[in-house]
C-alpha cells in the first residue's frame, strides 16, 4: 500500500513539473505578437537562424520579416538588423544587398526609406550617386537628379535643394531637349513659368520677350502663343495686363484686327473686320475659302448673293460647287474657280455689305445668267 501511494505521488509530481514547463512555454509565446510569431515560424520552416531576430523587445513583426527575407536570400543581415532602422529602411538595404551594390552609402537612419530607394536605384543603374546622396535632398529631388544622371545630362544645372522637384523636372526636360536652360534655370521662376519658357525655346521663338518673373505663367502663355503665331506681341506684353486682357488683344491681332478693337465705335469695328477679311484673302496663297468663310462668317453673304439671282448652291465632297434651280443642277464650278470668285469679290469690296453685290455680279457672269 505504501508503494502504491509513493507511485501515485511520483506521478503527481511529474504532472506538476510538466504543467510548469507548459506554463513557461506559453508564457514565452505570449510575449510575441501574432505578426512576430508568424515571422519566427516562417523562419523555422525555411531553416534560417531565427535567434538573430526573435527578440520581441527589439523588432516588430515587419522588421522581423525583412531580416528573415535577408537570411533566406543569403545576404549579410548584420548591415541592417538593427532596431534603429524601420522595416521600410531595412527593405531598401536588403534589396541593395541582393542586387550587389554598396549599401554603406545609404545604410544610415538619416535617410528616409524613399531617399534610400533613389540612392539604391542610382547605384543599380551605375550613376554617380554621390551627387545626390545627401539628406538635404528630399526623395523627389533625388529622383530628378537620378533621372538626369541616367539620361547623361549635366545635372549641375539643378542639383541644388533650392529647386523644388517640379522646377528640377522642367530644367531636366530642357536639357534633354537641348535648349539653353540658362534662360530659366533660376529659383526665381516657378515650375509653370519655367515650362512656358522651355516650350518657347523648343519652338524656336525669342523667349527674352517674356522670360521675366514679373509675368505669371498664364501671361507668359499668351505672349508665347502670340510669338508662335507670328504677331507683334509688344502691344500686350505688359505685366499690368491680366492674362484675359492679353488674350483679347492677341485674338484681335491674330484675326487681323486692331489691338484696341473692343474700344472702337460700331462703324469702326465693322470697317476693321472687313479690312481683316481683305488682308487675309490677299495674303493667303492659295486661298482656303472654306476656312475663310468660317473665320469671317461669309457663308450667309454668299447665300444671300445666290438668293438674289434666284439660285441655290451646294458644296460637293471634292470641293466643287453645284448650282441648282428648282432642285435641278444646271452648273458646276471647280473648287479653284469658286475660290477665285470669292477672293475677287472680297478684293473689290470696300465694305462687308458691298461684298454681296460684288459676289452676285461675278457669280452671274461665271454662270452665264
Amino acid at each position: 500500500m505504501k508503494r502504491v501511494i509513493r507511485a501515485a505521488r511520483s506521478s503527481s509530481a511529474y504532472q506538476s513539473r510538466g504543467s510548469e514547463k507548459d506554463r513557461q512555454r506559453n508564457s514565452e509565446t505570449s510575449v510575441y505578437t501574432a505578426d512576430q510569431r508568424k515571422e519566427i515560424e516562417l523562419g523555422e520552416k525555411s531553416g534560417v537562424d531565427t535567434s538573430i531576430y526573435a527578440d520581441p523587445e527589439k523588432y516588430n513583426g515587419y522588421q522581423m520579416g525583412q531580416i528573415r527575407r535577408g537570411l533566406e536570400s543569403g545576404v549579410d543581415v548584420s548591415l541592417y538588423a538593427d532596431p534603429k532602422f524601420d522595416d521600410d529602411q531595412m527593405k531598401e538595404i536588403r534589396k541593395g544587398l541582393e542586387s550587389g551594390v554598396d549599401v554603406s552609402i545609404y545604410a544610415d537612419p538619416k535617410f528616409a526609406w524613399a531617399q534610400m530607394e533613389e540612392i539604391r536605384r542610382g547605384l543599380e543603374s551605375g550613376v554617380d550617386v554621390i551627387l545626390y546622396a545627401d539628406p538635404k535632398f528630399n526623395w523627389s529631388q533625388m529622383l530628378e537628379i537620378r533621372e538626369g544622371l541616367e539620361a547623361g545630362v549635366d545635372v549641375s544645372w539643378y542639383a541644388d535643394p533650392e529647386f523644388a522637384p517640379n522646377q528640377m523636372e522642367e530644367i531636366l526636360l530642357g536639357l534633354k531637349a537641348g535648349v539653353d536652360v540658362s534662360l530659366y534655370a533660376d529659383p526665381k521662376f516657378d515650375d509653370d513659368q519655367m515650362k512656358e519658357i522651355r516650350k518657347g525655346l523648343e519652338s524656336g521663338i525669342d523667349v527674352s520677350l517674356y522670360a521675366d518673373p514679373k509675368f505669371n505663367h498664364e501671361q507668359m502663355w499668351q505672349i508665347r502663343a502670340g510669338l508662335q503665331a507670328g504677331i507683334d506681341t509688344s502691344a500686350y506684353a505688359d505685366p499690368s495686363l491680366s492674362s484675359e486682357q492679353m488674350m483679347k488683344i492677341r485674338n484681335n491681332l491674330q484675326s487681323g484686327l486692331p489691338a484696341n478693337y473692343q474700344g472702337l465705335s460700331k462703324s469702326e469695328r465693322a470697317k476693321a473686320r472687313w479690312n481683316s477679311v481683305r488682308e487675309a484673302a490677299a495674303s493667303r496663297q492659295p486661298l482656303d475659302v472654306s476656312s475663310l468663310e468660317e473665320e469671317f462668317d461669309l457663308i450667309p453673304l454668299e447665300g444671300r448673293a445666290a438668293y438674289t439671282l434666284g439660285i441655290d448652291f451646294d458644296e460637293n465632297s471634292d470641293g466643287s460647287v453645284s448650282f441648282l434651280d428648282n432642285d435641278e443642277e444646271f452648273a458646276t464650278l471647280s473648287s479653284s474657280e469658286y475660290d477665285s470668285l470669292v477672293k475677287d469679290a472680297i478684293a473689290h469690296s470696300s465694305t462687308r455689305s458691298s461684298f454681296t453685290k460684288a459676289f452676285a455680279s461675278r457669280l452671274k457672269k461665271a454662270l452665264d445668267l
